[in-house]
């Protein structure tokens, strides 16, 4: 089970079902839209429920360890050891990977979402540049307002909304900041003016967007700067499989930049697959099927048609786009920082109950449901509140 149903997301399950057909394996995939969320999951569950598991189901962050923690998994050590996995897949992936020492998932790719994603024509247009810093930021969504585009696009999902949050919040208080409050959950007096000043930023940022957000999805929000309607988007590296799906080239059709003050930092989605230990596959048939998704080839081939890093560090970069370079330069240089940190977006941050609080707060104050003094406090009482179920929480 699947939810990659959009244009490029389906060209990036084709590749793994080639790649699988060309062993011997034939793959039969069930796709559920959902994009990790809890209606995605209760498909999976349901399965579960009635005795008739996927033997796989992509999934992403802490959902693996709640599966994990169920005893519904397959161990994948032995897997795990023999292609030395250990070895070149981020220690951050790594401990949503496994379950108390032991790997119980295998991850495909390293998404980035501390990303901006524009139209190359309008910001050649406007002769506009990477912004580096808050106020260059603005200054290029000024512009655009000013020629008549929408300044950014996107949608009206939560897990949109918190991955804007995210990227504000990282810039605005650097990598201490965002592991300390959003990785560890231990948020500081101290911590309070770099919240307020974060939603006070997404209050900035509320003037720019357009009344249309209410009705649209992430993708069609990409297809607005697809399209030339906005300037940019803030969104993971999975636009860029978006954009290479409908034929777009970087710096001919569209740009990438990092999200302006997290420079150094790699904030990630990784996509992986989690085996069922109930679904009656014989033990030669999981060993493949999880010993291909580790295939270097396979992530190579996978992530230039995702638009993101591999998930493993030393696939070779030569191949992949100018965007999909970049994503795999930072991933590898944020590695040795140890500036790999999980999206709360994407539920690679912090468990399921805090990050759908997060969402419900986020999304409020974008909606102007909320003052940002308001939201700070709820944030703050929605992360000091939350005891964790499972080792590993905190990071």
């Amino acid at each position: 089970m699947h939810w990659w149903v959009s244009p490029g997301e389906q060209a990036s399950i084709q590749v793994i079902q080639q790649y699988q057909a060309e062993r011997g394996i034939e793959w039969i995939t069930t796709a559920r839209k959902g994009s990790g969320t809890s209606s995605y999951m209760d498909a999976v569950r349901q399965r579960v429920a009635s005795g008739a598991p996927p033997m796989a189901s992509q999934a992403i962050g802490y959902d693996i360890q709640d599966w994990a923690m169920q005893g519904k998994l397959a161990n994948l050590d032995a897997i795990a050891v023999d292609q030395e996995w250990e070895e070149v897949i981020p220690a951050e992936i790594q401990a949503l990977s496994r379950y108390q020492g032991h790997w119980v998932a295998v991850p495909i790719n390293a998404h980035a979402t501390n990303r901006l994603w524009l139209n190359q024509k309008l910001l050649s247009q406007l002769e506009l540049s990477a912004p580096d810093t808050w106020p260059e930021l603005l200054q290029m969504l000024d512009k655009a307002r000013a020629a008549g585009a929408t300044p950014l696009a996107i949608g009206n999902e939560p897990w949109e909304h918190t991955l804007l949050f995210e990227n504000v919040a990282a810039g605005t208080g650097g990598a201490d900041f965002y592991r300390r409050v959003f990785l560890d959950l231990t948020p500081t007096a101290a911590d309070d003016l770099l919240l307020l000043q974060s939603f006070e930023r997404m209050r900035q940022l509320r003037s720019y967007m357009d009344a249309g957000r209410h009705n649209r999805s992430w993708d069609e929000a990409t297809d607005l700067v697809r399209n030339g309607q906005a300037l940019m988007q803030a969104q993971g590296t999975w636009v860029n499989g978006e954009f290479r799906a409908h034929g777009l080239i970087p710096e001919q059709d569209y740009a990438c930049f990092r999200f302006p003050d997290t420079q150094g930092l790699f904030l990630f989605n990784s996509d992986q697959y989690m085996l069922f230990k109930d679904y009656p596959a014989t033990p030669e048939i999981r060993e493949a099927f999880a010993s291909s998704l580790m295939d270097i080839e396979l992530q190579r081939q996978l992530n230039i048609a995702t638009g993101a890093a591999p998930a493993r560090v030393d696939v070779p970069s030569a191949t992949f786009d100018l965007c999909g370079q970049q994503a795999i330069n930072d991933l590898r240089a944020s590695n040795m920082r140890r500036t790999v940190m999980g999206s709360v977006a994407m539920g690679n941050a912090n468990p399921g109950q805090v990050k759908e609080a997060i969402y419900t707060i986020v999304s409020s104050h974008l909606n102007d449901q909320l003052s940002d003094a308001e939201a700070v406090a709820q944030l703050k009482a929605a992360i000091t509140s939350f005891s964790p179920s499972f080792p590993g929480t905190s990071r």
